[in-house]
């Protein structure tokens, strides 16, 4: 007789501590469709905050592209200039640009210089001279 008693106790011990594991919250994830897990109680930890539409591309001396991550969901575009870094906003036309880049050249880091120079734009051709 005394040892249902305790079985019973020991059972609505544990219920009771399952429940109130999950009414405080301290297992906060999520189930992302990509199949990794988040913490929903912590706040995006993106290092772009301020982003800026355009560098001239003479300036930039190296990047870092970031994808999507769980604690920030945007792509982050690191520049670097000479003494600085800044944050280029991916939707723009620049940021554009740069990600596509980066995607041809299938992320490879040592090729990403590549991606810098400046290409020169199809004018008008000049006349051939006889």
């Amino acid at each position: 007789m005394a040892f249902r008693t305790l079985q019973s106790n020991v059972c609505l011990f544990l219920l009771i501590s399952v429940c109130l594991h999950f009414i405080t919250g301290t297992v906060a994830f999520k189930y992302l469709s990509d199949n990794r897990t988040a913490a929903i109680s912590f706040r995006e930890k993106c290092e772009c905050v301020e982003e800026t539409g355009s560098v001239q591309w003479r300036k930039i001396t190296d990047y870092t592209i970031r994808q999507k991550e769980p604690l920030c969901n945007k792509v982050q575009i690191k520049l670097q200039l000479s003494g600085k870094q800044v944050c280029l906003n991916p939707d723009s036309k620049q940021g554009k640009k740069l990600q596509k880049c980066w995607k041809r050249i299938k992320f490879n880091t040592q090729r990403k210089k590549l991606c810098l120079k400046l290409r020169k734009k199809n004018g008008p051709k000049k006349p051939k001279r006889l």
